[in-house]
């Protein structure tokens, strides 16, 4: 269970809601697998373990960031709770972009382009040393925020929430001064708490991010059920091993 509903104050999140939380936190979960072996048998296509890996690399980051929010947020560390939360957001923002592309090219059904496709994803940088190392700008990752701004489709203001996470996030105004100090004391003096100013929003905030997990896996789930037909394409173009002589 990822978090006890008894310990959620009222007006964050009712148990309902938080007992569905914890149901998709414990079946993607369960999801997790130790490996992957790329070569499927017999064929020896490797397009769709790819993308099994690429799949469960980003699970595991969004479990991750989603558990450690809750965990820094009731110690006291109010800041690193958002940073999480926000990266949230970016987490599902990157794999749904993943889909609409990959989606694209399954359709298209060249093999060689949809593995070329998800290696270059499963290796995407910023930085231009390594891209250019390689000798291939595909390999740039996406501006996040670019791919942010698509997520309105799931609800209409999520640029606005994600703007105001990384002005906490980030060493600002609100996410220092303005998180840590109180200075609004008539003895004009400071005063400073580690949990921030106002925690039962942060939580709230905590738990509109966490929502996002059921969509990662609404997009599991989607790209999940066109693997087989993947790998059944890839099974029939794989070479025929040679006849024995009569």
């Amino acid at each position: 269970m990822l978090i006890d509903p008894a310990i959620v104050p009222p007006g964050v999140a009712n148990r309902r809601q938080v007992n569905q939380l914890n149901a998709t936190f414990d079946r993607l979960t369960a999801r997790m697998v130790d490996k992957i072996k790329l070569p499927e048998p017999g064929s020896g296509f490797r397009a769709s373990n790819l993308i099994r890996v690429y799949l469960q690399s980003h699970l595991r980051r969004m479990l991750q960031l989603t558990e450690a929010a809750f965990t820094e947020f009731f110690d006291g560390r109010g800041v690193v709770a958002i940073m999480c939360a926000r990266g949230l957001y970016e987490g599902l923002a990157t794999v749904t972009d993943f889909e609409k592309e990959l989606k694209v090219l399954l359709q298209g059904g060249d093999l060689n382009v949809i593995f070329q496709f998800t290696k270059e994803k499963a290796h995407a940088t910023k930085i231009q040393d390594w891209i250019t190392k390689m000798g291939n700008q595909n390999l740039t990752a996406k501006n996040v925020l670019t791919m942010v701004d698509k997520l309105k489709t799931i609800r209409s203001n999520v640029p606005d929430e994600y703007s105001f996470l990384s002005e906490i996030a980030h060493p600002n105004g609100v996410g220092a001064v303005g998180f840590f100090a109180n200075m609004s004391s008539p003895e004009d003096v400071a005063y400073f708490d580690d949990s921030g100013p106002d925690v039962h929003a942060d939580l709230q905030w905590i738990f509109v991010a966490s929502y996002f997990l059921s969509h990662f896996e609404q997009v599991m789930d989607r790209i999940e059920a066109e693997l087989p037909a993947l790998s059944a394409l890839g099974a029939a173009q794989a070479p025929k091993p040679p006849t024995e002589p009569q």
